[in-house]
């Protein structure tokens, strides 16, 4: 790419072998001079590689990558490649590239290529092209409103269930849709072959429908027999379905006594079951004493010296522990029976459930206050403070919807900043535009905010704002308008309350464009607004 310098280019930046800007620059160890990378490949290959200055000999081990040049000449300053068709921005060779991703004069091929389509056309005038004259976009057709590319019109039309037709078989019907033919041809049409109406009883004649009638009236008798036959068969069905069905509700009402019963025997052994807690109860206390007792026994046996006595406790401790064992065996049997019918039993108390229901409705009141926490970070998270916003609107198709039938007419996307303590702005968008716009274009609009610094920002607004709608394939074909504000505009005035009145573009690109190019992907478009920010004085 050939560049034109806004300046004179100095010799110290130019190649000593192609005479031009130097790209990658090389220096020699030997002499000092500077070269191209490609222009000194080219020279290497040469029997004997001379510097074409002093003639000292070049080797590839004898250079070195120039970055200090390097860096030198990205701060030069070019003009942009297409100032012939009007561009006037002037740029340092090290930003040249991000401009010409966005320029306007930019020559960019058609988001239709893929279609056919080889137009190619500056950026700026790109949304003029798809609206009004690229073939291959996509215009509703005049009979059933779907969107179809402008080439293809004619052979929709010809399949197309809204258009006029007639009847295909000849009979007098005309003025319908081709969908309404099919409707004709299936239930009205005289001449389509149709089956006799009696075909559910047997009969087989078919024809056209005219003749249908005809026979119909002639075979009376005969649809009367298969009609008859039918019916009997109908009532042999029936009466079978009538037994079957008091059998089933013979089974119901068994069922249900059995239930009955079940209940009442479970109401039953609840009630043993608590008598037998009440045992165990008693029984394991029993046991806890005589424990005691056996346990005064042995000591008051360890203590004694008197050989009665010591009989006589002996005695007394057989007995307590044949006591105690046959006091165990009994509480384990009915530990046993209790057991077995506890589990009927088992479920949460209602004092459980409402301490549960408590904790449940504590609960959701900290879901609702980590919700706020999380949206309040989410905000914050998704600022920018260099006067840059990039909004992702996903849901394009609910959205949209929303906004045609009036539920959501716009929407706001997250706040922006010029710097830390810089104007709060944000963007508003109509998807299915407003005032000139509304039901043919989205429109977008610029919102200067009410912030903590306007009292140190210098009044009205005056930065230049653009607006983008961005490509979302390689082609970068984003659509843009910039405006600089209006200082008489109550727009752009410090904001007395959340915020201004939205500046901006109600027929910023026709809905037609958005919904059949590259600016929808997967349910989502991209919106960006840059407002400029290197003349910008901080508070």
């Amino acid at each position: 790419m050939d560049l034109d310098f806004a300046y004179p280019l100095e010799d110290r930046y130019k190649c000593l072998l192609c005479g031009r800007c130097l790209r990658n620059p090389r220096q020699s160890l030997e002499c000092g001079h500077r070269f191209c990378e490609s222009c000194l490949t080219e020279e290497l290959r040469k029997d004997a590689p001379r510097c074409p200055v002093d003639k000292q000999a070049l080797s590839a081990n004898g250079v070195f990558p120039d970055k200090g040049a390097e860096r030198e000449i990205g701060q030069l300053v070019v003009n942009c490649v297409n100032k012939k068709a009007g561009c006037e921005i002037q740029a340092s060779i090290k930003e040249l590239q991000e401009h010409l991703e966005e320029c306007k004069y930019a020559t960019i091929e058609c988001i239709h290529k893929s279609k056919g389509c080889n137009v190619q056309v500056p950026r700026c005038h790109l949304a003029e092209h798809l609206e009004n004259e690229c073939q291959f976009r996509q215009e509703p057709c005049k009979f059933c409103q779907e969107l179809i590319p402008l080439a293809q019109t004619e052979d929709h039309t010809k399949q197309c269930p809204k258009a006029p037709s007639s009847c295909p078989n000849g009979c007098e019907l005309t003025g319908v849709t081709r969908e309404e033919v099919e409707k004709h041809l299936q239930d009205e049409c005289p001449q389509s072959e149709a089956n006799c109406r009696f075909n559910s009883y047997g009969c087989t004649f078919k024809g056209p429908r005219s003749h249908v009638s005809e026979h119909e009236s002639l075979s009376m008798a005969e649809h009367l027999l298969m009609v008859t036959s039918n019916l009997a068969n109908l009532e042999l069905s029936l009466s079978e379905s009538r037994r079957e069905l008091q059998e089933v509700s013979n089974q119901r009402d068994l069922f249900k006594n059995t239930v009955t019963q079940q209940a009442s025997e479970i109401t039953s052994l609840k009630q043993k079951s608590e008598k037998q807690d009440g045992k165990i109860a008693s029984l394991q206390k029993m046991v806890a004493n005589q424990t005691d007792k056996l346990m005064k026994f042995e000591q008051d046996l360890e203590t004694t010296a008197k050989k009665e006595e010591v009989e006589g406790q002996k005695r007394d401790l057989v007995a307590v522990k044949e006591t105690v064992k046959r006091t165990e065996n009994r509480l384990t049997k009915l530990e046993t029976r209790g057991s077995g019918g506890g589990g009927v039993f088992s479920g949460a108390t209602g004092e459980v459930e409402t301490q549960l229901a408590s904790q449940d409705r504590q609960l959701g009141i900290h879901d609702v206050r980590l919700a706020e926490m999380d949206l309040r970070f989410q905000i914050l998270e998704t600022a920018s403070f260099d006067g840059t916003l990039l909004w992702k609107i996903k849901d394009y198709t609910r959205r949209k919807h929303d906004a045609t039938t009036g539920r959501t007419l716009s929407l706001y996307s997250q706040p922006f900043y010029t710097s830390r303590n810089g104007y709060k702005m944000c963007a508003r968008v109509y998807l299915n535009g407003d005032g000139m716009g509304k039901g043919t274009h989205m429109s977008l609009f610029f919102v200067v905010m009410r912030g903590d610094y306007d009292a140190l920002l210098p009044w009205p607004f005056r930065q230049k704002v653009t607006l983008m709608l961005l490509d979302q394939d390689q082609g970068r074909r984003h659509l843009s308008d910039t405006f600089r504000p209006d200082p008489t505009s109550s727009s752009f005035k410090r904001p007395t309350s959340d915020m201004n009145i939205a500046s901006g573009c109600p027929l910023f690109v026709s809905q037609a464009v958005v919904e059949g190019s590259p600016y929808l992907k997967d349910d989502t478009i991209f919106i960006k607004v840059i407002v400029e920010t290197s003349d910008l004085v901080g508070p």
